[in-house]
């Protein structure tokens, strides 16, 4: 199955912009906080980890556990941080690195037999010692890997593809996207008037589609970027292979053909930059490659969305919304704040679906069915009725349901934290399972299963009283209850027997196995299987699939306007391990988000304990140039002892701009997302490569200049005089005297403050993190009610 993919990646070097600084942006005090001499603005700690293990039998005692730690109890790749091994006579040890809010791990142990378990750990230090032999931290349940879902493929519509082009585009002359008239043809045979973009052009100058006559199509394989709004009238846009098209907005008119309006192969890129794009009355929409969206796409009146590629809309508040009567079938991967489904549309995720979006919203008359994977990280929710039908998994912080039908399908979970129903019922098929934290708020509630074998319904919480007439509990369903007690008091039994019927039970402990799959994450699995074939030993940050955010000023070492965004990037580092936990491989995914500077802006990363002569060899996107970096043929920057990693030299040889990149309103120019690879000639132990010691910076103007975040040593390249004419912190020169910093690490995407809006005033409790020394607010960053300042916000 795919995993979920987030926008947000980072980059590490940039040549390019900044901003003059405002005329008192030199007084050290200008800022008006007083920050603690010794804070060290860390957004992320640091965890010592030991894992102990024990044998499953006498035959066992060298056998392999496989170990899962995760900060969230949903145990998806969002929230994995590290896999491993430990054997009864040699423990799991790893070094973590999480954000400063995180209060609980979540490991997951598979036995050599094939058993898996989850179990909660309080942090109360930065040791954290494990000790599963003796089973005293406390158990939930979990496992992963074959997928078990069934297939359910469906054929996206296609479009005709010319072997010869009736008109090439290769300037920047007028034109139209015009069919043709009545009694011409094509000299090449298409049915369809074709005009083509060739690779390698770029056309900025606007295109009228506005057609009046015969449905014609505008055939991308160079791109197509344009500052305007395009209204589509009887013409379709085929991105091929290698093609980009950027527009501000996508509205549709008339529309007679039945091929799609949009079509995007794999390896095209389609960005909308500002208003977003909205297709109605029985339009298609197919997207293979990648489709990024500002703001909300709108698929209503009987239209269809087909993606096997990638969807992201990226603006709060903003997302994916398919209503009245239309359809969507994702077989690739869809993220954004909202999924609206609504008004008799329907919608199928498909096997190697997946979809992550903050708050799942359904209304009456739709139909959903989830065969991949669905993950709500806000809230589950719908009005007014509504069905799906869940094949695999379904993940929410909340679900918040009113006459809602629901059926669970054999090896299907449904997991929440909290869980609130009204006049909803929720059908169970044999080796089905509903798991949550807690039962909040109940109004008729029906789990109801016909099934021979049986299904869970499991809380790892707290139930309130279910001795309801409209609430029940019927059929082969094992209601586990982890804190239940004997009587009528809270939780007691007697709250939920009266609610029981045909064979359903209410448990303490888990009695009935649930066989596991790769959709309920073996959560039920009590009897043994067969282990994992091939697992994988790797460490991520800030997980397997979730993205951080470093965040830069320019000006060191004097003090600019702090709205951070003179160089930000997206990033996630992915360490992998051999079997017995060294690390072989660093693997750093990152995209350029944002360039708010005027300066030559360069990036790397040196890995503080590791020399350069250990290095094999460095893949992927390689630097560009050998200014102000240099490297040798391995991939390492040259004349250094430690390893430096250039990330590039110039961000223009990533992304076309002129003045900043996305950081005034009004303009949004998509990025890439880049890769380096760092293959090590010989294993480093895990503890020396963590976020401790990987020491991103930039350079400014000439490679001497280096920023780093406070806390991390400058490289030997390094030259002091650059430090002229600041005011520096004594023990820290990547501090100001009166303590502010250049630089941050987020431990997930930076909503960064527009051009020269200081984060100070963007977010709302910055102020008392920092003046606090870190103690208070340190989720501050976090988009949560009263946190942000959005008018201040990019």
């Amino acid at each position: 199955m795919k995993k979920i993919f987030l926008l947000f990646i980072v980059a590490l070097a940039i040549a390019s912009c900044v901003k003059m600084p405002k005329p008192d942006i030199e007084d050290p005090d200008q800022n008006g906080l007083e920050i603690p001499d010794d804070f060290d603005w860390k957004t992320i700690k640091e965890l010592d980890v030991t894992v102990n293990v024990t044998p499953i039998d006498a035959q066992s005692t060298n056998k392999i556990h496989i170990i899962r730690i995760y900060n969230s109890p949903l145990a998806n790749s969002a929230s994995l941080l590290a896999s491993g091994a430990a054997k009864p006579t040699s423990p799991f040890q790893i070094k973590l690195s999480v954000a400063n809010p995180v209060d609980k791990l979540y490991i997951h142990e598979t036995t050599p037999d094939g058993k898996g378990k989850m179990y909660i750990k309080e942090i109360t230090s930065a040791n954290v010692d494990v000790n599963l032999a003796s089973r005293s931290q406390e158990p939930m349940l979990v496992k992963s890997n074959a997928f078990t879902a069934s297939n359910v493929m469906f054929p996206a519509p296609t479009v005709p593809m010319p072997t010869q082009y009736d008109q090439v585009i290769n300037n920047n002359s007028s034109v139209g996207i015009i069919g043709f008239n009545t009694g011409e043809s094509s000299l090449y045979g298409n049915q369809y008037k074709s005009y083509y973009i060739p690779a390698g052009f770029n056309r900025t100058s606007n295109i009228n589609f506005g057609n009046w006559l015969q449905h014609a199509i505008l055939y991308v394989k160079g791109s197509l970027t344009l500052n305007s709004n395009v209204s589509m009238n009887k013409c379709s846009i085929v991105i091929l292979d290698g093609g980009t098209v950027s527009v501000r907005q996508i509205g549709t008119g008339s529309f007679t053909e039945t091929i799609p309006v949009i079509y995007i192969e794999q390896g095209g890129t389609l960005s909308i930059t500002q208003q977003g794009a909205n297709f109605t009355n029985g339009l298609t929409v197919v997207n293979k490659g990648t489709f990024n969206s500002v703001n909300t796409l709108d698929i209503n009146m009987g239209s269809k969305l087909y993606n096997e590629g990638s969807i992201v809309v990226t603006k709060s508040n903003n997302g994916v919304v398919v209503s009245n009567n239309s359809n969507f079938y994702n077989s690739g991967t869809i993220t954004a704040p909202k999924f609206d489904l609504t008004v008799n549309a329907s919608g199928v995720n498909d096997v190697a679906g997946v979809i992550t979006t903050g708050t799942w919203y359904q209304t009456n008359g739709t139909v959903f069915n989830n065969h991949g994977e669905v993950a709500a990280t806000v809230k589950f929710s719908n009005s007014g009725g509504g069905t799906v039908y869940n094949h695999c998994r379904i993940t929410a912080q909340e679900t918040d349901v009113q006459a809602i039908t629901a059926y669970l399908e054999p090896g299907s979970l449904w997991q929440t934290q909290t869980f609130k129903v009204n006049g909803s019922t929720f059908n169970l098929a044999g080796g089905s399972m509903f798991m949550t934290g807690s039962i909040n708020n109940v109004w008729a509630m029906n789990f109801i299963s016909t099934s021979d074998v049986w299904s869970q319904l499991k809380v790892t919480g707290s139930a309130p009283d279910l001795r309801s007439p409209s609430t029940q509990i019927n059929g082969k369903i094992e209601f586990v209850h982890a804190n239940l007690t004997e009587g009528s008091g809270a939780n007691g039994r007697d709250l939920y027997t009266s609610s029981l019927s045909n064979g359903a039970v209410v448990n303490k402990e888990q009695v009935n196995n649930i066989t596991g799959t790769a959709c309920n994450l073996s959560l039920g699995q009590i009897t043994p299987t067969d282990p994992d074939p091939d697992p994988v030993f790797a460490t991520y940050f800030p997980s397997q699939s979730g993205w951080a955010t470093y965040a830069y000023e320019d000006l060191w070492p004097v003090k600019g306007d702090y709205d951070l965004n003179d160089m930000v990037l997206a990033f996630r580092v992915t360490q992998l391990a051999n079997s017995s936990n060294m690390i072989t491989e660093i693997i750093f995914d990152y995209q350029i988000v944002a360039i708010g500077a005027a300066k030559q802006i360069s990036a790397a990363f040196q890995l503080d304990n590791v020399s350069a002569s250990n290095i094999q060899i460095v893949e992927g996107d390689l630097v560009d140039g050998n200014t102000p970096f240099l490297t040798n043929s391995v991939g390492v920057e040259v004349g250094t002892t430690k390893a430096v990693i250039p990330l590039f030299n110039n961000p223009h040889s990533q992304v076309s701009y002129t003045r900043f990149l996305n950081t005034e309103t009004g303009s949004y120019i998509p990025t890439p997302m880049k890769q380096v690879k760092v293959k090590l000639a010989t294993p480093v132990s895990q503890a020396n490569i963590t976020m401790a010691s990987f020491n991103f910076f930039i350079t400014v103007d000439n490679r001497g200049k280096e920023i780093h975040l406070p806390g991390y040593s400058p490289t030997e390249k390094f030259s002091s005089a650059n430090a002229a004419g600041g005011s520096l912190h004594p023990s820290d020169i990547y501090k100001n005297s009166d303590g502010m910093m250049w630089g941050l690490l987020f431990p997930e995407g930076f909503a960064y403050p527009a051009e020269q809006k200081s984060i100070i005033d963007a977010y709302t409790h910055f102020a008392a993190w920092a003046t606090s020394g870190g103690v208070e607010y340190p989720d501050w960053y976090m988009d949560k009610p009263g946190y942000r300042d959005l008018e201040l916000l990019y």
